[in-house]
């Protein structure tokens, strides 16, 4: 009889949401045209953050990465051919130039990720959703500061907290109607990629505050 490994679905769900915002990180440190410290460096700071901040907020420990260190590795294993091959220069300039749709990705696969855990640890609903948002949404928060630009989460016309939201939304919502896992991390995801691509595309937006429109704040 052959022997079955049992891989759970919360850590697939975590490992490719790592891989992805590295990947996001690393697309993001060529465009700013740093070397390999800086490459690592921001790759763990997006991968590593949002889950980071969330693990403080639920209280959980060790922090995921510590309790999988095996991240760091992956991680590091991922930039030094990034970095360094020039066979691949052609495969990471194409990447960058799909830099929305892997952000778009990694920000699905970790709303969930949050989601979930949250769910694990009995929180409310909205509780639920604001760690999927956060764990979403923190790494990239802090990359774009690392980088010196505003944080695409607080800028207008990205929908990028708004896609979260939903993502995270839609999954509680198939978790309450009790659908399998699998399904409901594949519609969540598919959601939020949806529209951040969307969003990137075609234009739609939030909308707009008034003072885009007039140039300055309105005096009453």
């Amino acid at each position: 009889m052959g022997t079955f490994i049992h891989i759970r679905p919360s850590l697939v769900i975590e490992s490719s949401a790592v891989i992805l915002a590295a990947l996001s990180a690393m697309i993001t440190a060529a465009k700013k045209k740093m070397d390999f410290v800086g490459v690592y460096a921001l790759a763990l700071v997006t991968s590593f953050g949002g889950g980071t901040i969330r693990d403080l907020l639920l209280d959980r420990r060790p922090f995921f990465w510590v309790a999988r260190y095996e991240y760091l590795i992956v991680v590091l294993a991922l930039c030094v051919p990034f970095v360094y091959s020039k066979r691949l220069y052609t495969w990471s300039t194409t990447l960058v130039a799909r830099a929305d749709i892997v952000d778009a990705v990694g920000l699905g696969f970790f709303t969930v990720s949050g989601t979930e855990l949250a769910i694990q640890a009995g929180m409310p609903a909205i509780i639920c959703a604001l760690m999927g948002v956060i764990t979403g949404t923190g790494g990239g928060v802090m990359r774009d500061l690392i980088v010196i630009e505003i944080p695409a989460v607080f800028q207008y016309g990205r929908l990028y907290a708004t896609a979260s939201v939903i993502g995270a939304a839609v999954y509680l919502g198939l978790a309450r109607l009790d659908v399998v896992e699998a399904v409901r991390v594949a519609v969540a995801v598919a959601v939020v990629v949806g529209l951040r691509v969307f969003t990137e595309w075609r234009g739609a937006t939030l909308p707009k505050p008034h003072w885009l429109d007039t140039g300055r704040w309105r005096t009453p």
